[in-house]
């Protein structure tokens, strides 16, 4: 008898010192830094890739209308991009040529006119949220790394839902965080939905909401490609598929 009165006392403490929710809580943020750690490790071995790049955004308290663009991607940081329903409309970023410039060409600038800008131009960034610099499953995988740590340490972000779902097509883990900063600390955003890919372990999927839980941004990447072999043709201004 004694020894029940034991065990139940003991369940009781438990209990009190770690509620399931605490529990549960604790358990999600450590899988979620587990997981992270594995999206690194897959990133770390891309080399290159291609992909549809969805993307709608707030810009002006505006919500644009969705976009759709094709992707070319190559580590550091190689970028073409080509609007799938904007005849022409094209961008190329190299780092280190161009002046650090992006080559862009849309038939509202001037026609057939080619075009360079700092990435963070206005004229670039009038409809966008972010430069062409940001694009791409490192910039997302740079932006949880830097929060999600130090959230956690300072017991700023609830961890809403770890769970598995379908996404675009695929198999995903689904990471939705709650961020609550304090004493001056900033994060990118208050509330995430992130979609990683099981199989790949790439972040294919983020939508960002606001403190009044209104989306400012919402990006996916379809039909991805990985280490596809790109050349330096596929980002050279003088290649003949493109308008450049």
């Amino acid at each position: 008898m004694k020894h029940i009165i034991r065990l139940a006392l003991a369940v009781v403490l438990l209990w009190t010192a770690c509620p399931p929710a605490q529990a549960a809580e604790g358990e999600n943020s450590g899988a979620l830094l587990s997981l992270l750690e594995k999206v690194e490790s897959s990133y770390a071995h891309i080399r290159d890739y291609t992909a549809i790049f969805q993307k709608t955004e707030r810009v002006d308290k505006k919500l644009k209308e969705e976009d759709g663009i094709l992707v070319k991607f190559q580590k550091p940081l190689k970028v073409y991009m080509k609007w799938m329903h904007i005849p022409g409309k094209e961008a190329l970023y190299v780092d280190g040529e161009n002046s650090n410039k992006v080559i862009a060409h849309c038939p509202g600038l001037l026609g057939l006119w080619s075009w360079t800008f700092k990435p963070s131009d206005p004229a670039l960034m009038n409809d966008n949220r972010h430069p062409i610099t940001d694009i791409g499953f490192g910039y997302i995988i740079e932006v949880m790394r830097r929060d999600i740590p130090l959230a956690m340490e300072h017991q700023e972000v609830e961890v809403l839902r770890l769970d598995e779902e379908s996404f675009a097509g695929r198999p995903t883990i689904v990471v939705e965080a709650r961020f609550t900063p304090h004493d001056g600390r900033k994060y990118y955003t208050t509330r995430m939905v992130c979609h990683i890919d099981k199989e790949r372990l790439l972040p294919i999927g983020i939508a960002c909401f606001d403190a009044s839980d209104a989306l400012q941004e919402q990006y996916s990447y379809k039909d991805v490609k990985l280490n596809v072999g790109l050349t330096e043709a596929d980002f050279s201004k003088a290649n003949k598929e493109y308008c450049f």
